[in-house]
């Protein structure tokens, strides 16, 4: 191949190459500068106006009223109670929907039906099924004999008391005759509507007020025992336990087997019982009415195996006679005095602590 052959190759090569860079460059050269993007600015004013509320400037009263049917789940330990109930409401004007924007101040709603406006005799009526999880701090001081006032309390999570008042519908509001509370019987007390300070603003600065006032609906429910079988049932095995403990004394003291055998499984009955009852009650900074009881039960059958290692001491000194007296000595006073505390307890509040405010 000669060398101008040669020399035309690398020509047509560095041509091709240069038609194919050409087009490249010049869209680069060619292609237009992007526009600035401009942010979007958002004044103070929209910021304001967008999904703003209109706060009414008409007082509105609202009755309101309760159908409850069921009240399930009450748990001192865990300061709740779960109710299922109706509620309406009824208002004039159209300024506020006291059935949308109504709250349990003490509970959480966990299911509230749809509810729809329609004319009562001149005046706006809405009604929806409502189930919540109330909160209440229970006294068990003298559990459990224990009487309780839990409340639902109804307020509105909009509008404070210069926009929205309650009143009761006390006339139609009722407890269903078939709720069953095990071990308390179960009465409706009339409702109560009274203003409720909050001793805050919530951070609105527009305000005159350094607290916000709301109007609350309390549905007052009491809980009483009538009886004294939850009192058996909590405590048959702490005083079965005492008494094995006191029969023990009719066993003749040098009987080891029998006679300390008999103490010790009873200490340890009137202790498992205390354990069984205390996974049923709150912390406490005070010696509730059951705790007093075991205590009692667990002292006396304490006591009883001193007195049986006494009268053992007795029997190994061939002393017998008083061996036995001490016996039957200790099988009466323990056998009186054990009763007696029990009905002092039973009847004096010896806890030391203050009621709760809500129950006092």
């Amino acid at each position: 191949m000669s060398l101008i052959t040669r020399v035309l190759r690398l020509l047509s090569f560095v041509s091709i190459l240069i038609a194919l860079l050409t087009p490249a460059q010049a869209q680069e050269t060619t292609a237009p500068a992007e526009a600035p993007v401009e942010e979007a600015v958002t004044t103070n004013e929209d910021v304001l106006v967008e999904g703003l509320t209109v706060r009414p400037d008409v007082l509105t009263e609202v009755q309101a009223g309760a159908f409850i049917m069921r009240i399930r789940n009450v748990s001192p330990r865990d300061g709740s109670f779960d109710v299922d109930m109706w509620m309406w409401f009824r208002w004039s004007g159209s300024n506020i929907r006291p059935d949308q924007t109504f709250e349990i101040a003490n509970g959480i709603i966990t299911f509230r039906s749809d509810s729809q406006v329609e004319e009562d005799d001149g005046m706006n009526y809405a009604t929806m099924r409502v189930q919540a999880t109330v909160f209440h701090d229970f006294d068990v001081r003298r559990f459990p004999m224990d009487n309780h006032v839990i409340e639902i309390q109804i307020e509105d999570s909009n509008w404070d008391e210069t926009v929205l008042v309650y009143t009761a519908d006390s006339e139609a509001t009722a407890l269903d005759p078939q709720v069953n509370v095990p071990g308390w019987s179960v009465t409706l007390d009339p409702p109560i509507a009274a203003p409720h300070v909050y001793n805050t603003t919530y951070g609105l600065r527009s305000g005159d007020s350094e607290a916000a006032t709301y109007s609350r609906l309390s549905f007052p429910i009491s809980l009483e025992r009538t009886s004294y079988s939850s009192l058996f049932k909590s405590f048959w095995v702490s005083f079965l336990a005492v008494v094995l403990g006191l029969l023990a004394f009719l066993v003749k003291s040098d009987d080891l087997d029998a006679r300390f055998g008999m103490g010790v499984g009873s200490i340890f009955a009137a202790s498992a019982n205390a354990f069984i009852l205390s996974d049923t009650l709150p912390q406490t900074n005070f010696i509730t009415l059951a705790e007093q009881i075991n205590l009692i039960a667990v002292g006396t059958i304490f006591l009883t195996v001193f007195v049986s290692i006494w009268s053992l001491r007795l029997r190994y000194a061939d002393r017998d006679e008083a061996s036995v007296k001490l016996d039957m000595w200790a099988l009466l006073v323990f056998g009186v005095v054990f009763v007696i505390l029990n009905l002092l307890v039973l009847n004096f509040d010896l806890s030391g602590a203050p009621p709760l405010p809500s129950e006092s």
